[in-house]
């Protein structure tokens, strides 16, 4: 961290204790709340992921996973197969999986700088639980508003990845002729991964680790809790959506809708809940608003991720690049699927209270069947690959 670098942090931690200090209510009630939305919703949600993520790549299936894919994972994104483990997971999970995924991945040497730079840029998404039940059928009461916005969010992504390919050395790699020989190649590498320690030992990391991971998730959770709420009460969230408002003239952009731009700058579920909240805003420019909000992911997440990818040459300046490119793709296409699903598309009234949208949904049970999706996404890239090299 360079010299100006800490200063400006060291006036913000200032700042921040300041606020503590002055208003310790309305600090203990974003606290609380930062920490029912950790334990309700992203403790369940997160684990399960974290486990057996690390459990796959402990027992050695990243690397059967790197030469089996890899005839679909290079010519789409110039990535190694085992790249694949991080798509997948981190596009049925949710924040931070694909950082921390990708980092396992640099520190295993199964990827390189460049590669794990591009694939943590667009590896890390909302997860389904939130935008097609919390966003799309809590706050929306609109179950094809989730759709959109999902559609919208994760090919947007795809797209991403997609385009930093093209940044990428090309690399020649040998295609094997039959599927004997992919099968036997990734076996192969399979059981090269030595690894003496006991099924104990290995589960027993595995949980140690993730429970680091989803502790430290906890802390930015409620960290930026309190700060957004700082930025509320101290009218600056105000200033900010005035300065919005003012940018985004030439399109009439709506106060409220432009104040939850600005909240969703700092932290994802308030600003999507505020732009919702905007009733006398035009469904297409909540939509817009919403999803460009899910596409950044507010500084609290993308805090989370570069303290996972700290001391790796992972650059912020190329991640929050990425984000603005997801921006515009992701707006884009809600656009056109807005065109198109306009006709059907009904929102209620916002009748579910912000404090129970997310509490309605059982966390635990969606975490196991977005994990059971992963599964079964990976088995069928599997075949299409064994298919593809036929």
């Amino acid at each position: 961290m360079g010299n100006y670098s800490r200063v400006f942090f060291l006036i913000i931690i200032l700042i921040l204790t300041t606020f503590m200090i002055i208003n310790p209510q309305e600090t203990v009630t974003a606290a609380g709340m930062g920490f029912k939305l950790w334990f309700s919703i992203l403790l369940p949600a997160l684990l399960p992921f974290f486990i057996v993520a690390e459990l796959m790549v402990s027992l050695g299936f990243v690397k059967f996973l790197g030469v089996i894919l890899e005839p679909i994972m290079r010519p789409i994104f110039r990535l190694p197969g085992c790249s694949s483990l991080v798509v997948v997971m981190g596009f049925t999970s949710g924040f931070p999986i694909g950082a921390v995924l990708s980092r396992k991945l640099y520190d295993e040497k199964l990827l390189n700088a460049d590669e794990t730079e591009r694939l943590v840029s667009f590896t890390n998404n909302c997860s389904p639980l939130f935008i097609l039940g919390a966003v799309g059928v809590g706050m929306f009461a609109s179950p094809l508003a989730g759709y959109l916005l999902a559609i919208s969010h994760y090919l947007s992504n795809i797209l991403l990845g997609i385009i930093w390919r093209f940044r990428a050395p090309t690399t020649i790699t040998r295609r094997l002729k039959r599927q004997e020989s992919l099968l036997h190649e990734a076996y192969k590498a399979f059981i090269q991964h030595q690894n003496t320690r006991g099924i104990g030992s290995l589960l027993g990391d595995a949980i140690k680790n993730s429970l680091n991971n989803i502790l430290a998730i906890a802390g930015f959770v409620i960290i930026f809790s309190v700060l957004t709420r700082m930025l509320s009460v101290w009218g600056i969230m105000d200033g900010l959506a005035i300065m919005l408002s003012y940018i985004f003239k030439a399109v009439c952009l709506p106060y409220p809708v432009a104040y939850g731009l600005g909240m969703g700058m700092f932290e994802i579920t308030l600003g999507t809940r505020t732009v919702v909240l905007a009733s006398q805003a035009d469904l297409l420019y909540q939509l817009l608003a919403v999803s460009a909000i899910l596409a950044f992911s507010g500084f609290s997440i993308i805090a989370q991720v570069m303290s996972i990818m700290a001391d790796i040459p992972v650059r912020l300046s190329f991640y929050m690049f990425s984000r603005l490119i997801q921006m515009m793709l992701s707006i884009v296409i809600t656009l056109l699927t807005y065109k198109l699903m306009v006709p059907r598309l009904t929102v209620s009234s916002f009748t579910i209270p912000y404090y129970k949208v997310l509490y309605s949904f059982n966390a635990w049970n969606i975490s196991l069947s977005c994990l059971a999706i992963g599964l079964v996404l990976i088995t069928m890239m599997i075949i299409l690959s064994l298919w593809w090299q036929d």
